[in-house]
């Protein structure tokens, strides 16, 4: 066990390094284990990544048990006693309690096929599991509690914390679908509200989950302010959080998806701005994240014009054939290139992005200028990407020789 321990260890350290086809191969390669036990640990580094990779996760029990409970799921050597957090060792046994129960073997029957993507199933599927699970788990320690690493004592009050959001399952389920709206306010307020009778710790682990996949978490702490005075220290807590996370890692996607998360970025920092909890030094911090937020988008920039366009264009410049393909492909990376580069100025760094954009075209207008052979790339060619990255003035210019 120390071996395999150890060999695990070591596995996650190469797994945080690894490109975007690697972890999306493991991360496939994992949900399709029916018992994934220490072997889930090699997710932990890079879980923040696999939203972004928009992988579609397989809707699995455990998984559709602990949505209510999502934002306060931490790695178990993370977890300390008397906080709002769930230890991810305890998901595996608390799932197999309810796997041996009919209804919940029915509900895992149902899912297969289906993911977190399919939102009605989910709806449908977990008003039946939470209900379960509320009314099911034992109040007594379960037999194989020892399999968590957690001592007998700690099985109450992670009880305790799971069984209020599990009984509001299908109103905290209603802010989360939509929480790429904010959530909307009325639904976040449904939802602190439904588990505000039991207490600060339900309430500070639903409003964790409904932090972790807001898209105006600003707007959110303002609706826990007001619905509990005991939430205003942890909404502010969530918000420096967010604050002093290192920026998104934009150059680890693909331009597309790059260009998605920099949107999201860039409307998350807008309401952080706007947000009156963060005043005075707090600002100061989220001009701080914005500034950070802003070299690593234009860095990740920087290397994707190289991959996408500069490159495979000095390479057509240089072949004697040339395809309609490899010429589509290469208009395709400008495509990709644009949409990274307006996403990343509402970060900001515009006057960056101008000189990044005049080099670019400087380049492109060299080789459409240099000429090729007769199946070569054409000057026509070479337009067509520069009018999709820098606009028909900048096309025309070429046109022209200019």
């Amino acid at each position: 066990m120390v071996n395999a321990l150890r060999e695990i260890r070591q596995l996650r350290q190469s797994v945080a390094g690894a490109d975007d086809s690697t972890v999306l191969r493991l991360a496939r390669m994992l949900d399709a284990l029916p018992v994934r036990g220490e072997v889930d640990a090699l997710l932990e580094p890079v879980r923040p990544r696999l939203a972004a990779l928009g992988i579609t996760r397989p809707l699995r029990l455990a998984r559709l048990l602990f949505l209510p409970l999502d934002g306060a799921v931490v790695p178990a050597r993370a977890w300390a006693r008397g906080t709002p957090t769930l230890p991810r060792s305890a998901i595996p046994v608390l799932a197999a309690i309810l796997l041996a129960d009919p209804e919940g073997a029915a509900v895992a029957l149902a899912a297969e096929g289906h993911s977190l993507a399919d939102r009605e199933v989910v709806a449908a599927l977990g008003a039946r599991v939470w209900h379960l699970a509320a009314r099911v788990l034992p109040d007594a320690v379960p037999p194989d509690w020892n399999r968590t690493g957690l001592t007998a004592a700690d099985y109450a009050p992670i009880l305790a914390l799971c069984r209020p959001a599990w009984q509001a399952g299908p109103v905290i389920w209603d802010a989360v679908a939509l929480a790429d709206q904010g959530p909307p306010e009325q639904l976040a307020e449904r939802a602190l509200r439904a588990v505000a009778a039991a207490g600060p710790m339900p309430l500070a682990a639903t409003l964790a989950t409904l932090a972790r996949r807001a898209s105006a978490p600003g707007a959110l702490a303002v609706v826990a302010a007001g619905v509990s005075p005991s939430l205003r220290g942890p909404a502010v807590q969530l918000l420096e959080t967010i604050l002093k996370a290192p920026p998104p890692e934009f150059g680890q996607l693909d331009p597309r998806r790059a260009a998605d998360l920099a949107l999201a970025t860039a409307r998350r920092l807008d309401d952080l701005e706007a947000c009156p909890l963060l005043a005075g030094d707090r600002q100061a911090a989220v001009r701080t994240y914005r500034r950070a937020a802003d070299e690593a988008c234009r860095a990740a920039f920087a290397e994707a014009a190289q991959a996408e366009l500069a490159g495979p264009a000095a390479r057509l410049a240089a072949a004697p054939e040339v395809t309609e393909a490899e010429v589509a492909a290469m208009e395709q990376g400008a495509r990709r290139l644009r949409a990274l580069e307006s996403a990343g100025r509402r970060i900001g760094g515009a006057a960056a992005y101008d000189r990044a954009i005049r080099d670019m075209v400087a380049q492109l207008r060299g080789l459409g200028q240099s000429g090729g052979g007769p199946g070569g790339l054409t000057r026509i060619d070479v337009l067509r990407s520069i009018e999709i990255l820098a606009g028909s003035d900048a096309a025309e210019a070429l046109l022209q020789g200019g």
